[in-house]
């Protein structure tokens, strides 16, 4: 299947190439200097496909360092403060392990644990292969909101 990506216009067109920049500012320069209409094309098409995965693996090193950091809460207010949109996490319960106050300890099919804390609305205990969503409350705190279950449960992050 082919895919169509939207037509540059005249305008952004020439603006990609109006200030004056390096092969490493912009990876088209070198492409524009080339005379030769079917070059050119070629030079372009090549920088594009380069670019596209470029983009897409910067993509997801972001999305891993988000989730590497998301819930602990000065790095997390660090991403918040670099992405405008909420962010969540969705998570499936591996093992549920008994804290030393006899809270719920929840480790996560990502590795990560985290420990019940007060203020949840959720009246089950969680169980084994929940899936849930992962977000940060107003208050600060996180919670998990589960498939197919009311309320939250209210969680700090261990590791």
């Amino acid at each position: 299947m082919i895919r169509r990506l939207p037509a540059l216009t005249a305008t952004a067109f020439m603006a990609l190439f109006a200030l004056p920049a390096t092969a490493q500012d912009n990876p088209y320069a070198g492409c524009a200097a080339i005379s030769d209409d079917a070059e050119r094309l070629a030079c372009f098409d090549r920088t594009y496909a380069e670019q596209v995965v470029v983009i897409a693996e910067r993509e997801e090193a972001e999305e891993e360092r988000r989730e590497e950091v998301f819930g602990f809460r000065e790095e997390d207010a660090v991403l918040e403060r670099e992405e405008a949109a909420e962010a969540t996490l969705t998570v499936t319960v591996q093992e549920i392990l008994q804290g030393s106050r006899r809270d719920q300890v929840l480790l996560m099919d990502n590795g990560q644990l985290w420990r019940e804390i007060d203020g949840s609305t959720l009246r089950n205990r969680v169980r084994e292969g929940w899936t849930g969503t992962v977000s940060r409350h107003w208050s600060g705190a996180y919670e998990i909101r589960f498939e197919g279950r009311s309320g939250y449960l209210r969680v700090a992050r261990v590791r």
